[in-house]
């Protein structure tokens, strides 16, 4: 639990924390499907968990209603906040973006969304991190998540954060995840990745 103070500034940090829901929010004239035939936000929001893996839904953000294409955020807290989590679900504008994670518009997203959380945490000068690694996240009977673990310090405090993209029924679907490096109950990221890619695909 004294982790909680450090990790809520470090969600604001990343863009991690969104707005509460307010009462009418949501995709106008919510229905199941869309035109397209894939499942239209407000369904793909309700199909995430309000927990998975130890990790608690909050708050919902819907950026889809201010700027078309951003879709809409929804943020986890980690068992006893020892993480903060954000998962977005989005189409940037495009009809159906392709089940395929190798797919040239795949790869492209997941290359932004990894420079985009670095160039975050670069505008705060307590802040360095930089990408470690990447890997492929199976995801049991479907298209895998691809990965990438950035390490660094905010302060004193060593972080690492998960970012992850892959599709899910026609649109991107993110997932970052920051906690501090050394916990005394470590928690491993990846089980919420792999649950929260299985509900949202249905």
């Amino acid at each position: 639990m004294r982790h909680a103070p450090f990790l809520v500034l470090l969600a604001l940090t990343f863009g991690l924390a969104g707005c509460a829901q307010q009462e009418g929010e949501g995709e106008a004239g919510a229905t199941t499907s869309s035109p397209g035939g894939r499942p239209t936000l407000a369904a793909m929001a309700d199909r995430l968990p309000g927990t998975v893996a130890g990790f608690t839904r909050r708050d919902t953000t819907w950026h889809e209603q201010t700027r078309a294409g951003l879709g809409v955020a929804m943020d986890y807290d980690g068992p006893a906040r020892s993480a903060v989590a954000t998962v977005s679900v989005y189409d940037r504008g495009q009809p159906d973006v392709p089940n395929e994670i190798d797919s040239a518009a795949l790869q492209a997203e997941f290359t932004a969304a990894v420079s985009e959380a670095v160039a975050m945490a670069g505008t705060r000068t307590s802040q360095r991190i930089a990408e470690r690694d990447r890997t492929d996240v199976e995801v049991p009977g479907q298209a895998p998540m691809r990965c990438a673990t950035l390490h660094g310090t905010y302060g004193r405090q060593e972080v690492q954060t998960l970012v992850c993209l892959g599709p899910a029924a026609g649109r991107y679907l993110k997932i970052l995840v920051t906690a501090p490096t050394r916990q005394v109950r470590p928690v491993s990221p990846m089980p919420f990745v792999v649950g929260i890619a299985q509900a949202a695909r249905g």
